[in-house]
């Protein structure tokens, strides 16, 4: 299983192709893996942390990249609350690994 770390940043990847290509090339469905990076970064912000928890910004993304495709009329919205929610995600992966890292030294001591 890929740490949680991983799957921030491939969220982070797609969020940051929502931003940067012109409204005519984006795709028109959620991207391919897209379900399995949302379903571990809900897992994880359901499941007990052991340090800062680095989940909230990732289930907001998720939840916008998932309207976006779910609702064309407010796109404009989504794509505002996903440019909005792209640098609490950036801190949020930096966080998730370094938690990664205190637990692995943790395991090596």
């Amino acid at each position: 299983m890929k740490p949680l770390s991983e799957h921030m940043t491939v969220l982070i990847a797609t969020a940051e192709d929502m931003m940067r290509r012109p409204v005519h090339q984006i795709p028109t469905h959620l991207p391919a893996g897209f379900s399995e990076v949302a379903a571990a970064i809900k897992h994880a912000d359901n499941s007990p942390c052991d340090g800062i928890r680095a989940t909230r910004p990732g289930v907001v993304m998720c939840t916008a990249i998932e309207a976006y495709f779910a609702e064309p009329a407010s796109q404009d919205y989504w794509q505002m609350l996903i440019g909005a929610t792209l640098p609490l995600l950036r801190r949020a992966a930096w966080q998730a690994l370094r938690n990664e890292r205190a637990v692995s030294e943790e395991t090596r001591r």
